[in-house]
């Protein structure tokens, strides 16, 4: 029998719109950090030929000066991309005792999306300034597991 292991790959890329303002801390070392949600949409036709929609939410954290952009130019409603690794977040219940996880997004990019609204019962959200067109550095090293803050 071989010894051959598949590869892993943590890899997500993610359009959608923020849910709310993107909330802008700093690590007490002083690291900025950024936590945002986003919303994703899918379309499809159920058994009656009815246009159906479900929602998918994502909850993203995103460091260094990618996370300083996000949070001091991006707002809710605004369409973005987000690429990133899963992470799972785990801690204890406050008030059971019980373990509690959750899956989320590792951003090391946020892009934004300026698409125009296609309808489909949607409700246009007011459009925000551009944000500036210069592209942030990306963050190439890893972020120390002491650093997270959760």
């Amino acid at each position: 029998m071989s010894d051959l292991k598949m590869p892993d790959l943590n890899r997500v890329f993610l359009a959608g719109r923020l849910t709310r303002d993107p909330e802008l801390k700093y690590t007490t070392n002083g690291k900025p950090y950024c936590k945002m949600s986003v919303a994703n949409t899918r379309y499809y036709k159920d058994k009656n030929g009815e246009r159906q929609e479900e929602a998918t939410y994502a909850d993203a954290t995103v460091w260094g000066p990618m996370a300083e952009f996000v949070g001091e130019r991006l707002r809710k409603g605004r369409p973005v991309l987000i690429e990133g690794s899963l992470r799972t977040n785990k801690w204890e219940d406050a008030s059971t005792g019980e373990p509690r996880s959750k899956l989320a997004i590792n951003a090391q990019r946020v892009t934004t999306l300026d698409w125009e609204d296609s309808g489909g019962g949607r409700s246009s959200a007011p459009r925000p300034e551009p944000a500036d067109t210069r592209e942030p550095r990306e963050i190439e090293e890893p972020i120390p597991e002491d650093d997270i803050p959760f």
